[in-house]
């Protein structure tokens, strides 16, 4: 019997708690205006293994890593003890071979089930998030039905038998309990709904502040509220290990509830009694709501709808609706059903980390905000701290990395977003190249001469009660902090909530957030180019526009600053190595005007803030990466203390590492720059760049023409970059300089010169696949002595050195070097070429037909990082990298290998992978996939760390390469053209010869092939005739053109059936 299936839009898990052990989560969706909570679950005991609000610090049910979740789910999660006719019994828990235990997953849902057919009971519980509520809480619906002819007498208790109490943390729970409990507060227990919360705060410090907020549980059971049992004595009695529910199992339901509780000095608990006579073949339903409210009030005055069947009924549909409207933007029907509902779940996972834009108003009044991200933890990842904001208008925390690419193909789903995201993360790349770590949610501040005008509109809409809205707005606030105002105090306004949020926006400014970190990687900046490329794919009309004519562009400025190679270059024990590249920078922390906590702007020296073009920030950051390629001239260093895309290979900046990924990166910029900077015009650039740029034009030339070695070159260069980032460590001068773009195009032309001569260089070394990692070890060089000659010592703490020869060392074979090489083959020969290499290599998993990140690495020592350290095949180290075999997939695409891509997709896509070796939904991507490496044989091809990754946003651009073909809209001689060009098989067509997709979000595309062939290809169908169905017109060609087109950019036109022939 199969243990996996997918039944209509539901992936059921057959004996999922005898199945390999996976964690996975809740997708939190509330809905724009409801509140969040994260809840995370498991294939153990009920399901649930933690939840709570806001972040892992404020957990409900205790956060556990997946591994101790496995152990603890069944014991410390929701919990049923059933007394039938007199006999005890625990679902979920109880073994017996008359036992079906099984799994439901939805997108915003999960549901379990037991059918015990030894006592005749059938059990399904279901979680999903309150909806639409200006409280958050998970729902429970627990369901029992006899499925016997006999009525059962039942006693029961539902619940949960730990709840930490608000304002306890997660980690100091875990480390001091026993010290925590003494501040345990239950409220609310005369309304039957407690409330669990502490005395004040437990800091150990002069300040001592009352704990606003708190945790509630409520049960409803036959219209009504039904008194919780909080002390969990009561329950447990003596057994202090949780297992058995002593109290219960000794006493009916009358005398447990006449029993007195006390929550004083103990972690309290919460359950549902019920006393019943189950009525043969009928259900009982039992519907608890558990989670955060800012007062008791505020739950008790819910409760009569709680109680409300059809309020129960309704907030189920809705939490299914919420994450149907938002996935629709990708419906699709081919002729696999997994496929098509894969493609939902991967759009929605993606936006779950890089956010679902939300636009407010239009055009130069519009504002973006991205909704419901949240940073990639669970208890998979337990080492990363996520936020949600458990507010209306919800935005989380990101990875610079992680939120730019997960955001790469935003404008395909809602033109509106514009040039946001380029602006957002260009904005970021700071003056020496670099960017912050942290993206945070955006605020908003009103501007200094709207501020009149913002004060009598709040006055006209929210009259007398538009003093607490005007706290809110005088200072940096999110939509969803006016939002929860409004709906805390019950505030009326005159109109809609969307208008007054819309018009207040409007005059404020939109703040980018972001903060530093813990380092500057070496890659993050590769995804900027995704922006602009995707953004001219929509929007091929608006290249000046975006390039050249918006001057407001800034840069970060960072407290952190990469230091020269005098301070950093050291003499270890093992030899000379790179450590201590960054430091936070003091003198600029201590500058006036510098906020050590907020986000900063790069100003001049008159104090106003470094404003330029999107042009500018290219050429800036090109010649910055540029200016970092190694002594060999091939890779580009990770002289900011980071490795790229890698994390596990941390080793390798120390052992002045470079890659070739982001060399590739680098020459796919420089490209754009002398496409689009062609013709007879002049660049306003600050005086600095523009200094640095013709240095180190002059010094490429030089190097050419007097035959310089490669080590010559790169330290002279490097004295340049080093001299222009002490010239702008805290200010520019505010003076410019003035370059015609015809010199912009020969500087960039040379440094294009100069990178393929780089790449060759690196080809060759890898014979055949480009090497992605080089690391140089130091065959000459001095230690840097004083007068006295005594060493001079470094910030790190070891002597300094001055480095004179460098001898390269290839790495083993990289996954991601080649990946990135294959995107920029033009030649669809030799790109066939470098593939069959890959696959003839270590690099491919021939037991489970994948690609894994690397070739074995058993030969590197421990000094190139954590990764060597990993099992073979786990983790970062040899195993299958989902986000980097598709990356390595799209790139076959890119390269117009569809035929070979197609055959690499039956046995690398997740859904058409065997559930049963996966180990999970098919549905839903992993980080990884335990490679044939590993020495345990249980687990491989099984995935690990669930959903939120970089592989979701792979899969939307092969999808839409797949529907659309390689491009979208062009314009050409001043018309707008519209491309029908897809790239797929003909099996992808069903039994009508059919297949559709979701154009823009709003337009269904449905293709037509009646030969069912493949439409790539020498004898592959083409489109022939394109049919509007809104207005009646039919177009015999493959692209709409003008006015047509550009009512489908407007989202005008939402049918059109295509004729491939």
């Amino acid at each position: 019997m199969k243990n996996y299936s997918l039944q209509s839009n539901t992936y059921v898990i057959k004996n999922y708690d005898k199945l390999p052990p996976f964690s996975s989560f809740l997708s939190g969706l509330a809905g724009v205006k409801g509140i969040p909570l994260w809840v995370f679950y498991t294939n153990r005991g009920q399901g649930i293994n933690s939840f709570g609000i806001h972040n892992k610090d404020n957990a409900i049910m205790e956060f556990n890593p997946a591994n101790t979740a496995y152990e603890n789910t069944p014991l410390k999660g929701f919990r049923t003890f059933i007394k039938l006719d007199g006999k005890y019994y625990e679902p979920f828990r109880t073994m017996g071979k008359q036992i079906e235990r099984n799994l439901y997953i939805r997108r915003n849902s999960i549901k379990i089930e037991e059918i015990n057919k030894d006592i005749g009971l059938h059990i399904t519980v279901k979680y999903f998030i309150l909806p639409k509520e200006r409280i958050g809480a998970l729902v429970r619906k627990v369901e029992i039905k006899n499925r016997d002819k006999q009525e059962k007498d039942m006693e029961l208790l539902d619940g949960m038998p730990k709840i930490i109490p608000y304002g306890i943390h997660n980690g100091a729970f875990k480390e001091m309990s026993n010290l925590l409990k003494s501040w345990t507060e239950v409220k609310n227990t005369e309304n039957h709904v407690p409330y669990y919360t502490m005395g004040a705060s437990s800091d150990d410090s002069a300040e001592v502040t009352e704990i606003h907020g708190g945790y509630f549980y409520a049960s409803v059971i036959n219209g009504q509220v039904i008194p919780i049992i909080y002390d969990p004595d009561t329950v447990f009695s003596y057994d202090t290990s949780l297992v058995n529910p002593v109290g219960f199992m000794e006493h009916d339901i009358d005398k447990l509830m006449n029993l007195p509780q006390y929550y004083v000095n103990k972690v309290p608990c919460g359950f549902t009694p019920l006393k019943m006579k189950l009525q043969p073949l009928k259900t009982q339903e039992i519907t608890s709501f558990i989670g955060y409210a800012g007062s008791p009030g505020q739950v008790n005055e819910k409760l009569e709808e709680f109680s409300k069947e059809e309020y129960k009924d309704r907030i189920e549909h809705l939490a299914d609706e919420i994450v149907d409207d938002l996935t629709k933007d990708v419906k699709t029907h081919t002729s696999n059903p997994v496929f098509d509902q894969y493609i939902e779940q991967c759009y929605l996972d993606n936006f779950l980390r890089g956010g679902y834009p939300f636009v407010f108003g239009k055009d130069k009044n519009k504002s973006v905000v991205h909704l419901f991200s949240r940073k990639h933890g669970d208890p998979e990842r337990d080492y990363n701290f996520f936020s949600i904001a458990g507010e209306y208008y919800s935005q989380g925390n990101g990875n610079f990395r992680d939120v730019n690419q997960n955001r790469r193909n935003d404008l395909f789903f809602n033109k509106d977003v514009g040039d946001f995201n380029i602006k957002t993360f260009f904005q970021l790349i700071q003056i020496d190249g670099y960017n912050p770590l942290e993206v945070r949610p955006s605020t908003f501040t009103v501007k200094r001469d709207c501020n009149e005008k913002v004060k009598e509109l709040l006055q006209e809409m929210a009259g007398r009660e538009s003093v607490k809205l005007q706290k809110v707005i005088d200072r940096n606030f999110t939509p969803g902090q006016i939002a929860n105002c409004i709906a805390r105090y019950n505030i009326a306004i005159k109109g809609s909530e969307d208008e007054l949020l819309t018009e207040i926006l409007a005059c404020c400014n939109q703040n980018m957030e972001a903060g530093f970190g813990e380092g500057y990687w070496s890659d993050h900046w590769d995804y900027n180019m995704d922006l602009i490329e995707n953004y001219l794919s929509i929007f091929p009309d608006k290249e000046q526009e975006l390039l050249f004519q918006d001057i407001s562009y800034r840069f970060y400025d960072s407290p952190a600053r990469v230091l020269p190679r005098s301070e950093k270059y050291v003499i270890s024990k093992n030899g000379v190595r790179q450590y201590g590249a960054l430091v936070h920078d003091e003198e600029k922390l201590n500058r006036p005007g510098f906020q050590k906590e907020g986000s900063n702007w790069l100003k001049t020296k008159s104090g106003e803030y470094v404003e330029t073009s999107l042009m500018v920030k290219l050429i800036s950051l090109a010649l910055n990466k540029f200016s970092t390629l190694d002594p060999y001239g091939m890779g580009v260093e990770m002289e900011g203390g980071k490795p790229g895309w890698n994390d596990a290979m941390n080793g390798l900046p120390g052992l002045f590492g470079s890659g070739m990924a982001e060399t590739f990166e680098l020459k796919r910029m420089i490209q754009f720059i002398c496409n689009v900077v062609r013709g007879s015009s002049e660049i306003i650039i600050p005086m600095e760049i523009g200094d640095c740029l013709i240095k180190v034009s002059e010094t490429l030339k030089s190097a050419r023409e007097e035959n310089w070695d490669d080590f010559t070159y790169w330290d002279r260069v490097a004295a340049i970059r080093e001299e222009y980032r002490e010239n702008t460590r805290f200010e520019l001068s505010g003076t410019n300089r003035i370059i015609n773009t015809w010199e912009i195009y020969s500087i960039f032309c040379n440094f294009a010169e100069k990178i393929e001569d780089g790449i060759k260089k690196a080809v060759h070394y890898g014979n055949g696949i480009v090497p992605t990692y080089f690391t140089y070890q130091v065959s000459d060089f001095d230690q840097v002595v004083d007068k006295e000659g005594n060493p001079v010592i470094s910030h790190y703490g070891l002597p300094k050195a001055i480095v004179k020869k460098f001898t390269v060392q290839p790495l083993p074979s990289f996954l991601e070097g080649p990946t990135k090489m294959l995107s920029t083959i033009e030649d669809e020969e030799t790109a066939a070429g470098l593939c069959s290499n890959i696959k003839n290599s270590e690099l491919y998993d021939r037991k489970l037909k994948m690609y894994k990140t690397s070739v074995p690495i058993e030969q590197l020592s421990m000094e190139n990082g954590r990764i060597r350290a990993f099992t073979p095949g786990w983790l970062e180290r040899e195993s299958i990298f989902l986000h980097m075999e598709y990356k390595y997939l799209l790139s076959m695409m890119k390269a117009g290998l569809y035929e070979q891509f197609y055959k690499e997709m039956q046995t690398t896509l997740i859904p058409f992978l065997s559930p049963e070796v996966y180990g999970r939904s098919i549905l839903e991507n992993s980080s990884f996939l335990a490679s044939s490496e590993n020495p345990d044989p249980k687990v491989h091809g099984r995935g690990f760390v669930a959903r939120l990754s970089g592989s979701t946003t792979e899969m939307i651009s092969m999808w839409i390469r797949m529907f659309m073909g390689g491009r979208i809209f062009t314009y050409d001689n001043g018309e707008l053209k519209l491309h029908f060009e897809p790239k797929l098989p003909g099996w992808m067509f069903d039994e009508k010869n059919e297949t559709s997709f979701t154009l823009l979000s709003g337009c269904t595309v449905k293709y037509r092939n009646e030969k069912r062939r493949d439409t790539y290809g020498k004898n592959g169908v083409k489109a022939v005739k394109i049919l509007l169905e809104d207005c009646g017109k039919a177009v015999h060609n493959n692209a709409l053109s003008g006015e047509l087109a550009e009512k489908v950019r407007e989202g005008k036109i939402s049918n059109i059936t295509v004729i491939l022939e």
